[in-house]
């Protein structure tokens, strides 16, 4: 099923014919506008020539390889295509020069290597626009090896993802045609960054139409913008400010926390954080193995590791027993903190009478 939209966007700007393509496209139209001058001259001046005879001729005179002796009429006709085929070959000898030193053989013959690449991918990611958001993911995704596609119309940023050596389809995220070029059927998933989310819902529509399975992460600058991208089919929405606000918030609450190079993005129903928080926090879990406290059936938080010096103990066991001095690595939703500190933290001392 394919959805359509009404064209509410401005229309992309088109991009230019270089110059020695278009005029090797003048000097096709010149040579099938001197045949078709010719055969036609051909019959006017004899009209006992066929069809197939005047353009016999037409052809002898265009390629230099002699024809019979022409008389009358047919000597005007010769003239002016031997005259216009001079100026035509002279013409497009220049041109061809002009088209192989600018390189557009090269650019050519590039991207037709790019297609054939892409065509041969399966199961890979499509990033749409290539801002901050797109360039960090596909700095990302080239790190770890993962294939992809990028779609990008502005020039200076194509040309940016050319030199890193991204696989880049220049094209405008509004036509169906370039999802198709960059293998939307096969592909696993699609990222759409683009700085506007009206553009983002409609990339989202027109992703979705082409598959019910491809896994679509959407950008919003505008939180309000979440439920519009998930009805229009993104299986998750990425919102940088909130990301960022809530970032900048749990550095500041929780700066023992390391909180990585950035956030992670998990399911929308499931929230999860990560805390690191010393031991001493939790007297109670102090010379005890973790079985004996509990701690996730009663608090819903799962001690992924424990620091103690130097060392790291991932994965503790249920046998595994704290120690003052460590530090616990806990994952789980934002209130499982709460619980952890309300059963296993300090006890207010009892006021005196």
């Amino acid at each position: 099923m394919r959805y359509f939209a009404l064209n509410c966007f401005p229309e992309p700007p088109v991009a230019a014919i270089p110059d020695s393509l278009r005029h090797l496209r003048l000097c096709g139209w010149l040579l099938i506008s001197l045949v078709a001058i010719g055969t036609l001259g051909f019959m006017i001046a004899d009209p006992e020539h066929s069809f197939f005879h005047a353009f016999y001729l037409t052809l002898i005179v265009l390629t230099t390889v002699g024809m019979e002796a022409a008389e009358g009429k047919e000597r005007i006709v010769a003239s002016i295509l031997m005259i216009g085929g001079i100026f035509t070959t002279i013409y497009a000898a220049g041109t061809l020069v002009t088209f192989m030193v600018d390189g557009e053989m090269t650019r050519i013959l590039k991207k037709k290597k790019l297609n054939t690449r892409i065509s041969k991918l399966t199961d890979h990611y499509i990033i749409v626009g290539f801002g901050r958001m797109g360039r960090a993911l596909c700095a990302d995704l080239n790190e770890k090896g993962e294939p992809f596609v990028l779609i990008e119309r502005d020039h200076d940023r194509l040309q940016l993802a050319e030199q890193r050596g991204y696989a880049v389809l220049s094209g405008d995220a509004h036509e169906e045609d370039v999802y198709e070029s960059a293998g939307i059927v096969r592909a696993k998933g699609l990222a759409t960054c683009l700085p506007h989310d009206a553009d983002n819902v409609f990339v989202t529509l027109t992703a979705r139409g082409f598959s019910d399975d491809l896994n679509i992460i959407a950008r919003a600058e505008d939180e309000r913008t979440h439920t519009k991208l998930i009805r229009a089919g993104a299986d998750r929405v990425v919102c940088p400010p909130v990301l960022s606000a809530g970032k900048a918030m749990a550095m500041m609450v929780t700066p023992i926390v390391d909180h990585g190079p950035h956030c992670d993005v998990v399911d929308r129903n499931t929230p999860i954080e990560l805390f690191t928080s010393p031991i001493e926090d939790f007297p109670a879990l102090i010379d005890k193995p973790l079985a004996e406290n509990h701690v996730r059936t009663r608090t819903g938080m799962t001690v992924v590791a424990v620091d103690r010096g130097k060392k790291r103990d991932l994965n503790p066991t249920a046998l595994f027993t704290p120690q003052a001095g460590d530090s616990l690595v806990l994952v789980g939703p934002p209130n499982g903190m709460l619980r952890m500190k309300y059963l296993f933290g300090k006890k207010p001392e009892p006021a005196n009478a």
